[in-house]
């Protein structure tokens, strides 16, 4: 509830800077949105949320291209032990961070429809990894089970995209965006990937 508060409060925001007589970050940014993700294929998935910041070369041609900034909030879980051995385990292992993502994305353009095809390079900004662990003191002693809370972070990242969305006419200087879109990112220093749905609602200057 919280992150669709977020949304329209961002929408609100961005509507009546759009609308004023002068629009002075389009030519650096000319879409804005906020977004709400979710894990794909996890035994366990959470929602997370992020804001994102585009700029779209020759959007109303058929072919256009995306770049900018994304923040997104994720929350994966895992119950696969990590280097297990006969006096402890590992399990119940929560990963949250924030990650700033640069897409490059090929736009197609069908009318106010459009689909999106490219990939993204990000990198961690701060995250948490909080894990359950077990340790077996010996023959005939009680097992101790403690919960750890560390820093934690996927560092760089790289991966694809795939999202299908519409810009909706509002007025003269203002289009609805929505996006639905499916990510992908793969650590390149840390054993860790994670494959996501997301749903963006933002805004598109013209």
């Amino acid at each position: 509830m919280r992150i669709l508060h977020l949304i329209v409060l961002i929408l609100l925001c961005d509507s009546s800077f759009a609308q004023g007589k002068e629009q002075p970050l389009k030519n650096l940014f000319n879409e804005f949105h906020a977004s709400v993700n979710h894990g794909i294929l996890n035994e366990r998935t959470f929602f997370g949320g992020g804001l994102g910041v585009s700029h779209v070369f020759r959007p109303d041609k058929i072919f256009a291209v995306r770049t900018g900034l994304d923040f997104q909030f994720f929350h994966a879980w895992s119950d696969q032990g990590e280097h297990p051995s006969h006096y402890s385990s590992t399990r119940n292992i929560h990963y949250s961070y924030v990650d700033l993502t640069i897409p490059l994305i090929m736009r197609f353009n069908i009318r106010w429809v459009f689909i999106e095809l490219g990939g993204n390079l990000g990198v961690g900004i701060a995250g948490q990894r909080r894990a359950t662990t077990t340790n077996y003191s010996g023959f005939q002693q009680p097992s101790v089970t403690t919960t750890s809370h560390d820093s934690w972070n996927p560092g760089v990242s790289a991966g694809l995209f795939l999202g299908i969305g519409a810009r909706i006419p509002l007025n003269e200087k203002l289009d609805l965006l929505i996006r639905p879109d499916v990510g992908s990112c793969m650590a390149f220093n840390q054993e860790f990937g994670n494959l996501y749905a997301r749903l963006c609602i933002g805004i598109h200057l013209k």
